[in-house]
Protein backbone atom coordinates (compact mmCIF):
# COMPACT_ATOMS: atom_id res chain seq x y z
CA UNK A 1 0.00 0.00 0.00
CA UNK A 2 3.13 2.44 0.88
CA UNK A 3 4.48 2.08 -2.24
CA UNK A 4 1.49 2.45 -4.24
CA UNK A 5 1.07 5.68 -2.77
CA UNK A 6 4.75 7.03 -3.45
CA UNK A 7 4.06 5.43 -6.99
CA UNK A 8 0.86 7.85 -7.03
CA UNK A 9 2.82 10.91 -5.95
CA UNK A 10 6.08 10.42 -7.87
CA UNK A 11 3.33 9.74 -10.88
CA UNK A 12 1.68 12.89 -10.00
CA UNK A 13 4.68 15.15 -9.82
CA UNK A 14 5.77 14.30 -12.87
CA UNK A 15 2.76 15.67 -14.96
CA UNK A 16 2.42 18.91 -12.57
CA UNK A 17 6.13 19.48 -13.48
CA UNK A 18 5.88 18.73 -17.14
CA UNK A 19 2.63 21.17 -17.58
CA UNK A 20 4.50 23.88 -15.39
CA UNK A 21 7.23 23.99 -18.03
CA UNK A 22 5.28 24.66 -20.74
CA UNK A 23 3.90 28.03 -18.94
CA UNK A 24 5.52 30.67 -19.95
CA UNK A 25 6.11 34.48 -21.61
CA UNK A 26 4.72 34.66 -25.05
CA UNK A 27 6.24 37.00 -27.55
CA UNK A 28 4.27 39.55 -28.88
CA UNK A 29 3.79 38.94 -32.57
CA UNK A 30 3.27 42.35 -33.99
CA UNK A 31 3.41 41.27 -37.60
CA UNK A 32 1.74 44.52 -39.75
CA UNK A 33 4.02 47.00 -39.17
CA UNK A 34 1.89 50.55 -39.87
CA UNK A 35 3.50 53.20 -42.14
CA UNK A 36 4.97 56.12 -40.50
CA UNK A 37 5.50 59.51 -41.68
CA UNK A 38 8.73 58.48 -42.68
CA UNK A 39 7.72 55.85 -44.98
CA UNK A 40 6.33 56.44 -48.61
CA UNK A 41 5.33 54.05 -50.89
CA UNK A 42 5.73 54.59 -54.49
CA UNK A 43 3.78 52.86 -57.59
CA UNK A 44 6.68 50.98 -58.59
CA UNK A 45 4.31 47.35 -60.61
CA UNK A 46 6.78 44.72 -60.78
CA UNK A 47 10.48 46.12 -60.97
CA UNK A 48 12.62 45.74 -58.33
CA UNK A 49 14.54 48.90 -59.66
CA UNK A 50 18.15 47.13 -60.21
CA UNK A 51 17.51 45.63 -63.50
CA UNK A 52 16.36 42.48 -61.90
CA UNK A 53 19.79 41.87 -60.53
CA UNK A 54 19.12 41.81 -56.83
CA UNK A 55 20.01 38.37 -56.39
CA UNK A 56 15.78 37.19 -55.80
CA UNK A 57 15.46 35.57 -59.32
CA UNK A 58 11.70 37.93 -59.29
CA UNK A 59 10.39 35.38 -56.81
CA UNK A 60 9.43 38.36 -54.00
CA UNK A 61 8.72 41.15 -55.95
CA UNK A 62 7.57 43.98 -53.86
CA UNK A 63 6.79 47.90 -54.14
CA UNK A 64 9.22 50.68 -53.69
CA UNK A 65 9.16 53.04 -50.95
CA UNK A 66 10.92 55.86 -49.44
CA UNK A 67 12.56 55.51 -45.72
CA UNK A 68 14.28 57.87 -43.89
CA UNK A 69 16.51 56.17 -41.32
CA UNK A 70 20.27 54.93 -39.81
CA UNK A 71 22.11 52.09 -40.94
CA UNK A 72 22.61 49.72 -38.07
CA UNK A 73 25.20 46.96 -38.01
CA UNK A 74 23.50 44.26 -35.92
CA UNK A 75 25.45 40.79 -34.22
CA UNK A 76 28.73 39.86 -33.67
CA UNK A 77 31.95 38.88 -35.99
CA UNK A 78 31.74 37.29 -37.97
CA UNK A 79 28.11 36.67 -38.19
CA UNK A 80 26.79 40.56 -38.50
CA UNK A 81 23.93 42.10 -40.47
CA UNK A 82 22.90 45.06 -41.73
CA UNK A 83 19.41 46.45 -40.72
CA UNK A 84 18.01 49.89 -41.77
CA UNK A 85 16.51 51.54 -38.42
CA UNK A 86 13.68 54.28 -40.19
CA UNK A 87 12.63 57.54 -37.68
CA UNK A 88 9.55 55.98 -36.54
CA UNK A 89 11.51 52.93 -35.08
CA UNK A 90 10.69 50.27 -37.31
CA UNK A 91 14.28 48.29 -38.38
CA UNK A 92 14.32 46.43 -42.19
CA UNK A 93 16.53 43.85 -43.06
CA UNK A 94 18.39 44.56 -46.07
CA UNK A 95 19.21 41.94 -48.82
CA UNK A 96 21.34 41.00 -50.75
CA UNK A 97 24.90 40.83 -49.19
CA UNK A 98 26.66 42.94 -51.63
CA UNK A 99 23.97 46.17 -51.02
CA UNK A 100 24.92 45.22 -47.48
CA UNK A 101 28.47 45.89 -47.62
CA UNK A 102 27.80 49.36 -49.45
CA UNK A 103 26.08 50.60 -46.10
CA UNK A 104 28.58 49.09 -43.77
CA UNK A 105 30.26 52.80 -44.42
CA UNK A 106 27.74 54.74 -43.63
CA UNK A 107 26.50 53.75 -40.12
CA UNK A 108 25.58 56.70 -37.88
CA UNK A 109 24.11 59.17 -40.58
CA UNK A 110 20.63 60.10 -41.18
CA UNK A 111 19.75 58.74 -44.84
CA UNK A 112 16.86 58.81 -47.06
CA UNK A 113 16.73 55.64 -48.88
CA UNK A 114 14.52 54.48 -51.75
CA UNK A 115 14.10 50.69 -51.18
CA UNK A 116 11.96 48.00 -53.00
CA UNK A 117 10.21 45.86 -50.16
CA UNK A 118 10.60 42.68 -51.04
CA UNK A 119 7.56 40.47 -49.95
CA UNK A 120 9.63 37.48 -49.07
CA UNK A 121 11.78 37.38 -46.51
CA UNK A 122 15.67 37.33 -47.38
CA UNK A 123 18.59 36.73 -46.04
CA UNK A 124 19.71 36.57 -42.24
CA UNK A 125 18.89 39.64 -40.88
CA UNK A 126 15.12 38.98 -41.82
CA UNK A 127 14.91 36.69 -39.29
CA UNK A 128 15.34 39.05 -36.69
CA UNK A 129 13.94 42.31 -37.79
CA UNK A 130 10.09 42.17 -38.31
CA UNK A 131 10.10 45.78 -40.49
CA UNK A 132 9.85 43.21 -44.25
CA UNK A 133 13.28 42.85 -45.91
CA UNK A 134 14.21 45.22 -48.61
CA UNK A 135 16.83 45.71 -51.55
CA UNK A 136 18.34 49.63 -51.76
CA UNK A 137 18.06 51.04 -54.83
CA UNK A 138 19.88 54.54 -54.12
CA UNK A 139 19.84 56.65 -50.76
CA UNK A 140 20.89 60.16 -50.07
CA UNK A 141 22.96 61.08 -47.08
CA UNK A 142 21.02 64.14 -45.13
Amino acid sequence: MRQMKAAIFVLFFIIIASCASSLGKKEKNNASVAPANTVETINAGNQTGDGGNSGNNGNSMGNTIKITGKIQIYGNEPHTFVGIVAEDGAEYAVYPPSKEEELRTLQGYLIEFTVVLLDEPQGFGSLFLKGGTVTPIEWTVQ
